[in-house]
């Protein structure tokens, strides 16, 4: 019985990352009503960029801010260059550009980071074991992140002026847009900030 208690928190805390990615996915759909199959891939980006700031000695918070900031700006030009140009092309173009990006962004993250797997460290550490060995304190510092990103991800549109600015401009671009709110920088940024919510856990 404690083994399979351990691999169902096991599951809880792998599922929350899933759960990340899926919740990106959603954002993304939402705002532009397209699916972006790349949105593993530039997860998986954003992690390879993270653990070189962690291999070339930053302190791991530092790289996880830092991460943040460059994944963002890589979210706004990909936006810009991509996305905006064909915006309202037909559905199989967007499929195409979508498809394109998940092939440049993974074969480009293996020729730069290599193939092979890297082990990534984790910031959240304990030599004693929690709630009788059920549960690592790897297993429970992500679940309690992935929880605290929802939490904030849900205050942020709904009680935000930015955030609800984001949820008009992609309910209703044209309605936005009379009200004054700049809706192509609120698609810029929303694909940016979704690039970050499918980051890493540790």
């Amino acid at each position: 019985m404690d083994g399979l208690a351990h691999q169902i928190v096991a599951g809880i805390a792998t599922g929350g990352i899933y759960a990340s990615v899926a919740l990106a996915i959603v954002m993304i759909y939402q705002a532009t009503h397209h699916v972006n199959f790349a949105q593993g891939e530039m997860a998986t980006l954003s992690t390879f960029i993270a653990w070189s700031m962690v291999q070339a000695g930053m302190p791991y918070w530092v790289a996880f801010f830092g991460t943040v900031v460059v994944s963002f700006g890589i979210g706004v030009v990909v936006e810009r260059i991509l996305i905006r140009p064909v915006a309202n092309a037909p559905i199989l173009t967007m499929v195409g550009v979508f498809i394109g990006l998940l092939l440049i962004v993974g074969n480009a993250t293996g020729w730069i980071f290599g193939y092979t797997t890297k082990v990534f460290p984790t910031p959240f550490t304990s030599d004693k074991p929690l709630f009788g060995g059920l549960v690592s304190a790897h297993e429970l510092g992500s679940t309690v992140v992935t929880l605290t990103v929802l939490t904030l991800v849900w205050a942020f549109f709904r009680f935000t002026k930015l955030g609800l600015a984001m949820r008009a401009a992609a309910y209703n671009p044209r309605s936005a847009r009379l009200v004054g709110i700049r809706v192509g920088w609120m698609l810029a940024l929303g694909w940016a900030s979704r690039r970050r919510s499918a980051r890493w856990r540790g």
